[in-house]
């Protein structure tokens, strides 16, 4: 996977593992692995209460072929498309979840004179090291949850999604509400990921997600699946500004 196919690269090509934020140290290895059975088949349908169909819904209908991943997990919804990208870029501060996303997708199926997938090690929060192109949809999914902080204090992760977003582009995504009536399992979850850092979401409310969005997209749609809001938004200011 070529790291940083649209620009010279990003800043640094790996990562060490303390450097990173703390919701994104537990991604490597046995734990990438286990990624799909574990997050997207157990916890998001029985602690969330969201199922994986829901959300590779969203990628069937807003997913492009001009695309950006923030956030990149394992790289399963965006496998599970069969797309021919025209230019993918997949943004995460942790190297060896590019790695393991970049390999399962495959050079072979992108387009252009040289095919290939663009990596960003790029924390969401800070706007040095993400891609300098605008892309037709962006993805940030199960992204806001992981943050740090409440929600005023993750603007700065909007506002570079805004950023990485066309003039008639989409950012769709999911996070999980912290303030949501969660079941036994999510209460639990929700405690040790919280404690841990792998989450930052305590107070994140569905209206504090709602004004947010609508603080750097002219529009906004946001809804409820339990525990989980999902989100589409198109039209940045930044396009009304330029």
């Amino acid at each position: 996977m070529d790291r940083g196919a649209d620009s010279t690269g990003p800043r640094r090509d790996t990562v060490v593992q303390q450097e990173l934020p703390r919701s994104a140290r537990p991604y490597s290895g046995i734990a990438l692995q286990l990624y799909d059975l574990f997050v997207l088949r157990f916890t998001s349908p029985y602690a969330w209460g969201c199922h994986r169909k829901t959300i590779s819904a969203l990628y069937a209908e807003h997913c492009t072929t001009v695309h950006a991943e923030v956030g990149v997990g394992s790289g399963y919804f965006l496998s599970q498309l069969g797309k021919t990208w025209d230019k993918l870029a997949l943004v995460d501060p942790n190297d060896a979840t590019l790695a393991y996303a970049g390999a399962r997708l495959g050079q072979g199926r992108l387009t252009g004179e040289q095919p290939r997938i663009a990596g960003y090690v790029a924390d969401i929060l800070v706007s040095d090291d993400l891609p300098p192109s605008r892309y037709k949809s962006v993805a940030a999914n199960y992204l806001i949850h992981c943050l740090p902080g409440p929600m005023p204090a993750k603007e700065p992760a909007v506002a570079n999604l805004a950023r990485l977003t066309g003039a008639e582009g989409t950012l769709f995504g999911a996070t999980v509400i912290g303030t949501a009536q969660h079941n036994r399992l999510g209460r639990i979850l929700m405690w040790a990921c919280n404690r841990t850092g792998a989450f930052g979401n305590t107070t994140d409310t569905e209206e504090m997600l709602r004004d947010l969005l609508e603080r750097h997209f002219s529009v906004v749609t946001v809804w409820r699946e339990n525990a989980v809001a999902l989100f589409v938004a198109s039209s940045p200011r930044h396009s009304k500004d330029s």
